[in-house]
């Protein structure tokens, strides 16, 4: 499966906002939302321990997980997995966390979100 291009999710908190807080613009997708959701579940479980610790606990690259963390990428399954066991904690969110904040329409034809 090749690399989807996406907007930076952080990219999608409205003005005023704060990453990884928001708020979100109203047509932010679901993508944004739960890694912003992430985001915040993994600065909650990871207390004073360094970033690099924890990518080292997890055997990730440091730089990916910061980028991850700025709200630059959205991470990928095998990230988000290995960063639960290193912080034993549930960094997923309940979907309850953001389903009315990603009903809206669909994005035009031809946009990649």
């Amino acid at each position: 499966m090749s690399a989807r291009r996406y907007t930076p999710p952080r990219d999608w908190v409205a003005p005023g906002g704060v990453w990884p807080t928001g708020p979100f613009a109203p047509d932010a997708p679901a993508y944004a939302l739960v890694t912003a959701a992430i985001v915040a579940s993994y600065r909650a479980s990871a207390g004073d321990r360094s970033l690099r610790s924890v990518a080292r606990s997890a055997g990730i690259d440091a730089t990916s997980l910061g980028r991850t963390l700025a709200g630059e990428t959205v991470p990928d399954v095998h990230t988000l997995a290995v960063l639960e066991t290193a912080l034993d904690a549930d960094l997923w969110p309940d979907r309850s966390r953001f389903r009315a904040q990603t009903e809206s329409p669909p994005h035009p034809a031809g946009v990649d979100t």
